[in-house]
This record gives structure tokens, sequence and C-alpha cells, in this order.
């Protein structure tokens, strides 16, 4: 049974005013009148179909992100066609195709998702509210404190064990948990919003002590949990909305600039993705770097970005190369990827390194830099689905990926604990690391699995003890019993 589940009458869809309303259709159509312009218009539109059906208000947030990163992605090649005034298809003949497969593909992956968030009983705020009463939020913070520093030890160790490294990475989502549940109980009962906002900058900061840049970790949990209490959306809102992706944008364009000076002083030239500086050493470049600019970069940023954000390249040079020089696989690209994800390292001494690299370089044809050279690029599990089963058969397999995770998604909501905020954090932190259409199918299987196994393990001899320890003195009143 659901917790607190209380089937409520009404419509859970985010509302928008009429304006709103209005501003955005205008949009829709007016992209029409640009360069590439069905495709700007048909990516619109699934991005509307799409959001109106899975993002409610008061539910989880986790699946909306995922879906907008995938969009980013995916139409970032559009944009960086129109801002450089090439042909969609200048680096590729199937690159047009590519992005509409890719629209496509997103719709039968969040279509199961739409249903099985649909099947979760919808609630009101005076409802989250009370299920945020029973929770003691100072010992919410004081776990989450814990868990932030117990993390950052484990992290750095992960990779010395590789047995157990996919383990450790899943714990390591233990933290956001906590994250999401104070962030959460912060904002429904309006207390320590200081402290939580203060715990945001700790986190930002220290993700830049991160060699792939884990700063944008805490931006997606904080979406999260601000989207979820999202009821109804005015112009002005809407406004501060494209504002704040203007703002975004600029920053990471700027970022773009300094990155790769930034990466080398953290690997010190060891040509490996590591950190090989101290904390305070990153932190002095860092604003170095910020003071000085990009006045030594002569390359375009926002090109750099565009080309960066956007994974559709890889799919459409698959399908220049796959079925006409490659067969298609059948499923073995998919059924080696399953295997060895599944095949733990203490049972074969013998499994290889994964290196995402070579599957690229082999269905691609681009030869890139590979783990010798301290260098990875994965192909994108929508390109893995075409390779095995080709333009239309591609769909099936993101389907079934969606089904599975609408009945976990489902499963935790419904089993973590008796508080669904609870429950809500634990679903953040499960799905949040699938946020990227670029991730390769050995590691969405391989962090898949490890993570769900993590996660049942915890719900079954952890969660119970925790929900126990984190809840405040029950509070008896008749008149509002829940």
């Amino acid at each position: 049974m659901m917790p607190g589940s209380i089937r409520l009458p009404h419509d859970s869809r985010i509302r928008f005013d009429d304006s709103s309303q209005n501003l955005l259709i205008l949009l829709l159509f007016l992209q029409l009148l640009l360069d590439n312009g069905i495709y700007l218009f048909f990516g619109s539109f699934v991005l509307g179909a799409i959001l109106i059906n899975l993002q409610r208000s008061y539910k989880p947030a986790v699946f909306t992100l995922i879906f907008l990163y995938h969009f980013l992605q995916i139409s970032a090649g559009v944009w960086l066609s129109n801002y450089l005034d090439y042909d969609i298809n200048f680096r590729s003949p199937n690159t047009g195709q590519a992005i509409m497969l890719s629209y496509v593909g997103l719709v039968f992956l969040m279509v199961p998702v739409i249903y099985f968030n649909n099947k979760i009983p919808d609630f009101s705020l005076e409802h989250l509210k009370r299920q945020a009463e029973k929770l003691d939020t100072k010992k919410v913070f004081i776990v989450y404190i814990i868990a932030f520093f117990v993390t950052n030890i484990i992290s750095a160790i992960a990779f010395r064990y590789a047995g157990f490294t996919q383990i450790i990475l899943s714990l390591v989502k233990v933290k956001w948990f906590l994250f999401v549940l104070f962030g959460l109980s912060v904002m429904l009962k309006k207390s320590m919003l200081k402290i939580f906002i203060i715990c945001c900058i700790a986190e930002f900061l220290s993700g830049f002590f991160s060699y792939f840049s884990e700063f944008k970790d805490v931006i997606f949990f904080t979406a999260c949990v601000m989207i979820m209490l999202i009821h109804s959306v005015k112009f002005r809102h809407l406004v501060m909305v494209m504002a704040g992706i203007a703002l975004v944008f600029y920053l990471g364009v700027f970022w773009t600039t300094i990155k790769g000076q930034y990466r080398q002083f953290l690997n010190q030239g060891s040509k490996t993705q590591t950190v090989q500086v101290s904390e305070e050493e990153a932190m002095n470049k860092l604003i170095d770097l910020i003071q000085t600019g990009s006045g030594e970069y002569s390359a375009d940023p926002v090109a750099q970005l565009l080309d960066r954000l956007q994974y559709t390249f890889h799919m459409a040079k698959t399908m220049d190369n796959v079925p006409s020089v490659l067969p298609f696989e059948y499923g073995a690209n998919w059924g080696h990827s399953i295997s060895y994800s599944l095949t733990p390292r203490a049972f074969n001494p013998d499994k290889p390194i994964f290196e995402a690299t070579v599957k690229t370089r082999k269905y691609t044809g681009l030869a890139y830099a590979g783990h010798r050279q301290g260098a990875s690029f994965s192909l994108g599990y929508f390109a893995d689905c075409y390779i095995d089963f080709g333009m239309l058969g591609m769909f099936l397999p993101l389907l079934l990926i969606g089904v599975f995770y609408g009945s976990t998604y489902f499963y935790f909501i419904r089993k973590s604990s008796p508080n669904i905020l609870f429950n809500y954090a634990v679903v953040c932190a499960i799905f949040m690391e699938f946020v990227a259409y670029e991730v390769d199918s050995t590691k969405l299987v391989g962090r898949l699995f490890a993570t769900l196994l993590t996660f049942f393990l915890l719900r079954f001899f952890v969660f119970p003890w925790l929900h126990r320890y984190l809840s405040a003195t029950p509070v008896k009143d008749p008149l509002n019993a829940d």
C-alpha cells in the first residue's frame, strides 16, 4: 500500500496561466520560421507533450530532469548547425535522421514512466507538509553531514578496488538521498533554509575538486527539490526561467573557455582522468582562471559548448556505417553489455577494463583517443539500440528500458518507508545518475544493476532503522490525523 495514500479528486498537472500558454504557443510556431525549423518544431512539440504529462504537482521530478537533459543533448545538434549557419547534415548525411529518431526514441523511453508515475496517488501540499512534520529536520541534517564526509572518503578509494567499485559508487548516492530529503524538509517546513543554502554552496564548490566537474550534481538535485513543489506557472515565472536559462548558458560558455586548462592542471599533464593536486591548489587555480578569463583562447566557446552538449553526432556516424559497412548485431551488442556488466570480477579475474572508446571507434569510424591517452568517448545507448535492431527496432529496447525504469521507480515509491517524502528522496538518488543521453549501454546496465542491488539491500536492512531514527516525536492531533 502507498504510504499515506490519498487519491485527490483534482488534476495534478501543473497549471499555466493564459499569458504563459500564449507565449509558449507563439514560440513553438515561430521556430518554423528559423533554419532547420522542422527539427526545432518537432523537438519542441515533443518537449511540451512529454512535460505536460510527466511532471505532476508534488511528485518526484527526477525523470523530468532525465527527459530535459536527453532533450538538451539531442536538440543541441540543431542549435549548433543554426549557430554556425551550416546545413543540419554538415558532418554526416544522417544527422537530421539521427535527431528525429532520437526524439521519437525519447518518447518511447518516457511513456512507460508516465504510466507508472500516474499510478502514484496525487498528494496535496498540505499532505506533504504533514509528512515533513513527521521528520526531524535536524537529524536529517546531521546524518547528511556525516554522509557528506564519508562519501568523499570512499569516492577517493572507489577505483582502487575494481571488484567493488560499482557498489562503492552506488553508496555515494546515499548522500544525495539525504540531501534531497533535507531539502524537502526545509522547503516544506520553512526552517533551516540558510543552512540548506550553505550545503548547496559547499556541494557546488567541492564539485570543482573532481576531474569530471561534479559541481553539476548539486544543481540537478536542487532542481529536483524545487520542481517537485511547483503547482502553477505564471507569466513572470516563465520570464524568470528564461532569464535563468540565459545566465546558465553564459556561465556554461565561460566554463568551456577555462575547463581544458583547469583539467590539465588537475591531472598535472599525466593524461589520466584523475586529480593530482590538493584541494587548496585546485581552488587557487580556478580563481586565477576566473580572474584572467579566456583571453588566450581563439576558438569559438559557444560552438564548443554546443558541440559538447550535443550527442547525436555519434548516432549519425553509426548510421553511416551500420549496416553499409558493419552488419546489424541483432541483440549481440546489448547482450555483451549485459553479460559484461553482470559478471563480477571476482568470478572472472581476467575481465578486461571497460573502454567505451573502443566501441565508439568501431561503429563510428572516428579515430578517438582512448584509455591510454587519458580520454574516453562513449557511443550512447540510443546508438547501441540502433546497432542491434535498426531504425524501427531500436524503439523496442528503449520502451523496455522505460518499463524497467517505471516499474522500479514505482516499487521504491511504495516500499522504501512509511513516509512519502523519504521515498521521493530515494527515487531521486537512484535514478539521477541516468540523466545523460550519451551513456554507453554497458555503463548503463552496470550502474543500474549495482544501484538497484544497493538500494534493495538498504530498503530491507537500513531504511527501516533510518526512518525510525529520522522520525520526529509523534504529536497526537485527533483533528489532523494522517
